[in-house]
């Protein structure tokens, strides 16, 4: 372990040495050994959590940086039990080769920003590998690690030391979890566990996909694709051309809504989902239209638009922009028309206004 935490320090002293920079050695840890930076963000993410001997796993490192940096440089570990097949630069304009070299088993790639790097600017590389042959179960810890400095106040000088590191974990099992469904005899069999990894690599795919069905039916991480699928299930109509989180947002109110509908609360929260603006319902009442003995119709009776009974007035304030013109004010006008429609009483007449909301 002594050894390990010594080799960690070299790699890292050579590439601050490289450029010029001098900070404390990145501590490789099973998490984040640092707070991580505000500005300068690495991300490291594999293409699976869990592989066999043998197969491929794709490792993808992205720098994001919201200043320039002067001098840059990410180093990335790749464990002994990975076998590097290529690299190459998926995005971004950075260096496309790293250099590197092996210390204790370890792979050790550095990409040198030898020009900096630029802010708002996305640079991100895939690194092939290999799953080497393994006897055991056992965890690979790949680190990925960034070190910059960046000028000061639009000055060319050196600023500060940047850096932020990202760690994951990645399981491999040196033989097939399928052997736990056979006699126990043949659990101690090698050659039976291994030859049932190609079942399992086979079958894992469609594995996930059972375990994830769940999921489908949650409107918060459903694929979108799938939205109008799950709102045909309660009857609901959603527009195409309706912003993904409000279709999303009234999925998740459905329930709430069936139990309010044809109410003004319900028609309000509907519009109010829908437009993201605020939405008043007002109800007219025909408060001085008694029916009785003495009831009579003359100048003492009104039934005008404020008196009579089985209207509504609504009012739906949109947020500044959305009613600038004639043709966004009759789109929207259309549009809340059609939700009004299909959501009051069928006995109810009412009136919709539209304005603008105060900032």
């Amino acid at each position: 372990m002594a050894e390990q935490r010594s080799a960690n320090t070299e790699s890292i002293v050579y590439a601050l040495a490289a450029r010029s920079i001098t900070a404390q050695p990145a501590k490789r840890t099973g998490g984040p050994a640092i707070p991580r930076s505000q500005e300068v963000c690495i991300s490291l993410v594999a293409d699976h959590n869990r592989r066999f001997p043998g197969e491929s796993l794709f490792l993808y490192v992205r720098l994001q940086t919201e200043i320039d940096l002067t001098s840059c440089g990410i180093e990335v570990r790749i464990p002994e039990g990975l076998i590097l097949v290529d690299s190459f630069c998926l995005q971004g304009d950075g260096p496309i080769r790293p250099t590197a070299r092996t210390i204790d088993g370890d792979l050790y790639l550095t990409y040198d920003f030898t020009a900096g790097a630029e802010k708002k600017v996305t640079y991100e590389y895939v690194l092939e590998t290999v799953v080497a042959p393994a006897r055991d179960d056992y965890v690979l810890d790949v680190t990925s690690v960034i070190l910059a400095r960046a000028a000061t106040d639009g000055s060319t000088a050196a600023g500060p030391v940047i850096r932020d590191e990202e760690s994951l974990g990645i399981a491999i099992a040196a033989k097939s979890s399928y052997v736990r469904y056979l006699p126990s005899l043949y659990t101690r069999d090698e050659l039976m566990g291994r030859f049932l990894m190609l079942f399992e690599s086979f079958l894992s795919p469609i594995s996930q996909q059972i375990r994830e069905v769940p999921y489908v039916f949650d409107p918060t991480v459903t694929p979108a694709d799938m939205l109008p699928w799950l709102a045909s299930w309660l009857d609901l109509q959603l527009d195409p051309e309706w912003p993904e989180s409000q279709r999303r947002a009234l999925l998740k109110s459905a329930r709430r809504l069936y139990q309010k509908r044809g109410t003004a609360a319900g028609l309000r929260e509907y519009l109010q989902i829908y437009t993201g603006g605020e939405v008043q319902i007002i109800e007219h009442r025909a408060d001085n239209l008694v029916v009785g003995q003495r009831a009579d119709l003359g100048n003492s009776v009104a039934l005008g638009r404020d008196n009579r009974p089985h209207t509504f007035t609504a009012i739906v304030r949109l947020a500044p922009g959305l009613l600038e013109s004639d043709v966004q004010r009759q789109q929207w006008y259309q549009r809340i028309t059609v939700i009004i429609d299909r959501e009051k009483p069928v006995h109810t007449a009412y009136t919709l206004r539209l304005e603008p909301l105060d900032e």
